[in-house]
């Protein structure tokens, strides 16, 4: 076999890691952008864990919030389960632009975890594009796959599941779940006209959250955010369209979008001023680095609806956050439980597999019956791959993403 070129280190902040929690090079690969995986293959106690998400782009310091949630889990696990090690590999799913989070940096990634004969999982977030990608190449060589956060992914278990058996789990709350949130959230606000920017979030999906947010809904639709020829280019007309209707409407705001449609910030931007004395709602595929920027500054009331945990929730969501800080000395963001729920799930797949936890097919099969670890609660899996209870909670935007503050449901 010739020589590999080195792995790429994904860019992330600077990490101090504290007594008990060191990350060895034995248990982390990092790299992105095609590069050949750490090289390592898997002997018969040594198996690998992969996690997809993006690491760069506006979408960046959402993905590092799960990968490093990812890494703390590995670490409070003793770097392994039952009688295996695990090397955890982390991609960057970023398009190779830089920018936009799709199909094309998923397709690559996965690729590259097929190849691994170590591989025994993959672990995706954020953009359904992205995991659904992640999942269904995965599960065309038998890989097993969490999804840890963001929208449902919009297929069958048959379309998920190529060889006849369902191979994934899906930690996030259901869109039903944030739509129900955010016309509760627009209510309490005394809305009684709300504009819904949808971009990149399909015409069923749409109906379904005007209706959720009741009569008085004004819809904005567009494809993206962005140029397609300029990702970094807000559309002129899109600003345009949704000035007009600003100005008609004086309510809430509601953005629904993924990180596949780009960054909502560079839509929102030039509209500040019309922002403020309004309430600005986003779903959780808009709940973007730079809307969390824009919002600090341009002191604009921003609330997300997302899947995840306030850190004061219960002793475990409190000692979870006691680690990040001492690791990361920033207060817990979003995205951080859900990449610790996934790995924790997998480590629990590979236990319950016994002495074939080294096997691709016996990881699968354990993965879609075992508990799924708290917090909020240990979860039972839906036939559908879904868990119960999926939290949803309401998150304010701080310096490093954004902070659930509080818990709204736990169905």
């Amino acid at each position: 076999m010739g020589a590999r070129p080195p792995a790429r280190e994904a860019a992330r902040p600077p990490v101090r890691l504290i007594a008990g929690l060191a990350l060895g090079a034995t248990l982390l690969g990092v790299a992105g952008c095609g590069d050949d995986p750490a090289g390592e293959q898997a002997f018969d106690t040594k198996i690998a864990l992969y996690v997809g998400v993006p690491l760069r782009g506006p979408w960046g310091q959402q993905g590092q919030a799960i990968m490093n949630g990812a890494r703390l889990a590995i670490a409070d696990s003793g770097g392994g389960a039952g009688t295996y090690s695990v090397r955890l590999t982390i991609r960057d799913v970023t398009d190779d632009n830089g920018v936009d989070v799709g199909a094309q940096g998923a397709s690559r990634e996965a690729g590259t975890a097929l190849r691994d004969q170590g591989a025994i999982a993959m672990v995706g977030g954020l953009d359904p594009v992205s995991v659904r990608q992640l999942a269904l190449l995965g599960g065309q060589t038998g890989l097993s796959f969490v999804s840890a956060s963001g929208d449902q992914v919009d297929d069958s278990t048959a379309d998920l599941s190529p060889r006849g058996r369902r191979l994934f789990v899906e930690l996030a709350a259901r869109d039903r779940a944030i739509g129900e949130q955010l016309g509760a959230r627009a209510r309490a606000a005394g809305c009684r006209r709300t504009t819904l920017l949808a971009v990149g979030y399909g015409a069923r999906r749409t109906a379904a959250l005007q209706s959720q947010l009741g009569a008085g809904t004004t819809t904005v639709g567009a494809g993206r955010f962005t140029l397609r020829t300029d990702p970094r280019a807000v559309d002129p007309a899109l600003v345009a369209t949704t000035r007009r209707a600003l100005r008609r409407d004086r309510g809430c705001v509601v953005v629904a979008a993924e990180p596949s449609a780009g960054d909502p910030a560079v839509l929102l931007r030039p509209l500040a001023g019309q922002l403020r004395g309004r309430t600005l709602l986003l779903t959780r595929g808009a709940a973007s680095q730079g809307v969390a920027d824009l919002a600090r500054s341009a002191g604009i009331d921003a609330q997300a609806i997302v899947d995840d945990l306030a850190a004061d929730s219960d002793a475990e969501t409190r000692r979870i956050d006691r680690l990040w800080r001492a690791t990361y000395r920033t207060p817990l963001p979003v995205g951080a439980i859900a990449g610790w729920r996934s790995v924790k799930l997998v480590l629990r797949a590979v236990a319950a597999a016994g002495g074939r936890g080294n096997w691709r097919r016996d990881v699968a099969d354990a993965l879609v019956k075992v508990p799924v670890p708290g917090p909020p609660a240990e979860g039972r899996q839906d036939p559908d791959g879904t868990v119960t209870p999926a939290p949803v909670g309401l998150a304010r935007p701080m310096a490093a993403g954004w902070r659930v503050v509080e818990n709204l449901s736990d169905r």
